[in-house]
């Protein structure tokens, strides 16, 4: 046989001196297959390398066995555990995740839900730019597949799997006040989107909770950028009465604010108070150990994973929304309020 040319199932019929239908019947899992038709068919692929046509055989199971993944930026650890949970859980139910990531550009995020869409994928994980993007909530509700969206608040009859901001920023004000902090500052994602919106409620609930009155000032919503972080942590430390306190929400938020804290001459835990979110990892090389609004990022993406295969196997159930819980874990990076800095309750 030329080697340059594709091995078809009539090649393999011929091969193991049967049918075509009986070879198909072998590969598709299909009944009346004897042992001894199984080992035949099965030789017959070895020996030629065979390789069956994807695209044909979703076309006959009416399913691709993929799943399409897009979310902003993978260069976020968060993410990046997220998603990795994602595909290991996929895969064990023996489906295929394809990446894709908009890098926060939302022309390309509609770009990929069409592709997507195109390619036959029998699901879609999303973690939109946007949750007000017209294009986007379009192709969204194009989608002729089942989605399950990650941490949004999206006009969608789709399912939704977030995760508890709000409890996680009041515990961790309430545990600062205990500590006698006052002037308390929350840096955060982008206050568009729903982990910024709750996480700014979750501090204003706190501060009433507490009879603390609130500093506009002190509550920074931004993209998710080290320089950003770092000037706006730069300016606050120059007011008068300074934060003594930060709950910095992102890897790169908190990596901006820490160098602005050192670079002030303050030292964490002491002169400055820092709470950070994450899973447990954030600490495998920070010291002191951070105070953590900790929730499970893994779980995160299993959970996503297991709605979705839900979804697949019952499409006719009604759309759900999984909440993930927050923990409070209380590191070394935080210590009472020292005597010098804000004093204003």
């Amino acid at each position: 046989m030329n080697p340059s040319k594709k091995v078809s199932v009539h090649d393999v019929a011929r091969e193991a001196g049967v049918s075509i239908g009986s070879v198909s019947r072998v590969l598709n899992g299909g009944p009346y297959t004897s042992a001894d038709l199984v080992a035949r068919v099965t030789a017959a692929v070895r020996k030629l390398g065979y390789q069956p046509d994807a695209k044909a055989q979703s076309l006959r199971r009416g399913s691709s066995r993929t799943i399409g993944c897009l979310v902003t930026d993978i260069a976020n650890p968060l993410y990046a555990a997220c998603v990795s949970a994602l595909e290991t859980r996929l895969a064990a139910d023996g489906y295929m995740m394809l990446l894709a990531c908009s890098q926060y550009d939302a022309g390309r995020e509609v770009e990929l839900l069409k592709l997507f869409e195109a390619r036959g994928m029998d699901g879609l994980v999303v973690a939109t730019l946007s949750e007000s993007d017209g294009p986007t909530l379009q192709a969204l509700r194009a989608l002729r597949m089942p989605a399950v969206v990650l941490d949004r608040e999206l006009d969608l009859k789709q399912d939704f799997v977030l995760v508890d901001h709000r409890a996680g920023v009041v515990n961790a004000v309430q545990y600062l006040a205990s500590l006698g902090h006052r002037r308390i500052a929350l840096f955060t994602p982008g206050l568009d989107l729903r982990p910024g919106r709750e996480r700014a409620a979750g501090y204003r609930e706190a501060h009433k909770a507490l009879g603390l009155k609130v500093d506009e000032q002190l509550v920074r919503g931004f993209s998710n950028q080290i320089h950003t972080s770092y000037d706006e942590m730069s300016q606050l430390l120059r007011l008068k009465d300074r934060p003594t306190a930060v709950i910095a929400l992102g890897n790169r938020i908190l990596s901006g604010a820490l160098r602005a804290i050192h670079e002030a001459g303050l030292t964490m835990g002491q002169d400055m108070s820092v709470v950070a979110i994450g899973s447990d990892s954030v600490n495998e090389f920070a010291f002191p150990p951070a105070t953590l609004i900790r929730f499970d990022v893994e779980a995160f993406g299993k959970v996503a994973a297991e709605v979705l295969l839900e979804r697949l196997r019952h499409p006719e159930l009604p759309p759900r929304q999984v909440t993930l819980p927050t923990q409070l874990v209380v590191g070394a990076s935080c210590g009472p309020r020292p005597r010098t800095g804000a004093t204003s309750g």
